[in-house]
């Protein structure tokens, strides 16, 4: 897929998105900050102000896994108690951070907001088709990123 055509997709699934709040929230500290300030820089992240009049579309939880609980247990708790915040067909993502990834340099976890992009353009098909196949550079970052010890995972 050219550039361009990819330009334009993302565009597209942006100006979706855009209508509504994204929500970040979770445990982990650090990661959620990164994330944070790449959402500030696109005027995007309005997490304190998401409520019952403009629920939010898309959600990413970002949790620090803990070996005597499972993530996926902790992730289905974390968002069945943002229910009220959230939109019925709001993108659900949850991205977990190991003990591991703490040790990870900062350009690594700009992959991770890539490989939440990319998560939200699959679930958004019907916005912007053709977003199922990962380009090459695309499939490095994720084999990094779970190398690292992130794991992004999608619930709807």
């Amino acid at each position: 897929m050219s550039r361009k055509k990819r330009a334009a997709q993302l565009k597209a699934i942006a100006a979706h998105v855009a209508t509504a709040p994204i929500l970040l929230e979770g445990d982990a500290d650090e990661l959620l900050s990164a994330l944070r300030s790449g959402t500030l820089d696109a005027n995007s992240f309005q997490s304190d102000q998401t409520s019952a009049a403009q629920p939010a579309r898309v959600v990413v939880l970002a949790i620090e896994r803990d070996a005597r609980r499972s993530s996926l247990v902790k992730a289905a708790t974390m968002l069945r108690a943002l229910d009220d915040r959230i939109a019925p067909d709001a993108v659900r993502i949850v991205v977990v951070q190991s003990s591991r990834s703490k040790l990870a340099p900062p350009k690594l976890r700009r992959l991770v907001a890539s490989e939440v992009l990319f998560h939200v353009a699959l679930a958004l098909e019907e916005i912007a088709p053709g977003q199922g196949d990962r380009t090459y550079g695309q499939r490095l970052g994720l084999a990094s990123l779970d190398a690292a010890g992130f794991r992004i995972l999608r619930f709807g």
